[in-house]
């Protein structure tokens, strides 16, 4: 919970919130060595479609991905 005092609302009315997929990372190393820090000021996201995304933490989310994958793949072959 990102804020405490909605826990009793539905997530639909609660303001859009990005995460860290893990993905990938660019900076200027100099940049990541003065601040200390992956999100160093001026750090801006990329945003990824929810369907192209799947964090894999358990057999389960594995899973996900697998299936996911085969989805993707059998729309992108019958898709001209």
């Amino acid at each position: 919970m990102l804020w405490p005092e909605y826990t009793a609302a539905r997530s639909q009315d609660l303001p859009v919130t990005l995460h860290d997929a893990g993905q990938f990372y660019w900076a200027r190393v100099p940049v990541l060595r003065e601040s200390r820090s992956l999100w160093p000021p001026g750090m801006r996201p990329v945003r990824l479609p929810r369907h192209r995304v799947q964090d894999i933490d358990t057999p389960e989310d594995w899973e996900r991905a697998e299936l996911l994958y085969a989805a993707l793949r059998d729309y992108e072959r019958r898709t001209p």
